[in-house]
């Protein structure tokens, strides 16, 4: 039995969820953004339970099937970027190939749910992950832009701007504010 948690997107979430299972004695096999794998099903109390101690840490059980599929594109988007990602890469492709949906079924069900598009919340997510690795001193622009699939500097350079108002050189030599993954 699976059930599918929203706002987990790092492997210290994966840390959190798993100490809250562990303090309500519920058993699992795995877990991974988003999804954690039970070894049995849990009790209607334990559920609840559950529920109330990942809400304290920022997380919330998802239970009807159009929110699960949005947070599992959500989840493998930014596993996606916690690496580097080729620039040919197809978003489409990819999430065709991880969920096993069609993508114009997940564009539309995701668009539905979150009030925009796919393409729009991973400009803003490789947006976000761009200012993470901007500000470490030893990523320089042109790493960040290939890290993240960009096809040339200059694209990424104008899609910055255009998201946060100043350069991505700018950004580097004063870092401002960053969102956390989990508002995108």
């Amino acid at each position: 039995m699976k059930i599918y948690i929203k706002n987990m997107v790092c492997d210290r979430c994966i840390l959190s969820v798993e100490q809250a299972l562990e303090a309500e004695a519920i058993s699992f096999s795995d877990i991974k953004l988003g999804e954690v794998t039970l070894a049995a099903p849990i009790s209607d109390p334990n559920s609840k339970a559950l529920a109330l101690k990942l809400e304290k840490l920022g997380f919330e059980l998802i239970l009807d099937k159009s929110s699960i599929i949005v947070n599992q594109i959500k989840s493998n988007l930014v596993a996606l970027y916690d690496q580097a990602v080729d620039e040919n890469l197809k978003i489409s492709d990819y999430l065709t190939k991880a969920m096993n949906y069609d993508y114009s079924h997940l564009s539309r069900l995701f668009s539905h749910e979150e009030g925009q598009t796919i393409e729009q919340y991973n400009i803003q997510l490789r947006i976000e992950k761009a200012k993470e690795w901007l500000s470490y001193p030893e990523n320089n622009i042109s790493e960040v832009a290939y890290k993240l699939g960009y096809v040339s500097n200059a694209h990424f350079s104008r899609q910055f701007k255009k998201i946060e108002g100043v350069s991505p050189s700018e950004f580097k030599k004063n870092p401002g504010s960053r969102k956390s993954l989990e508002s995108i």
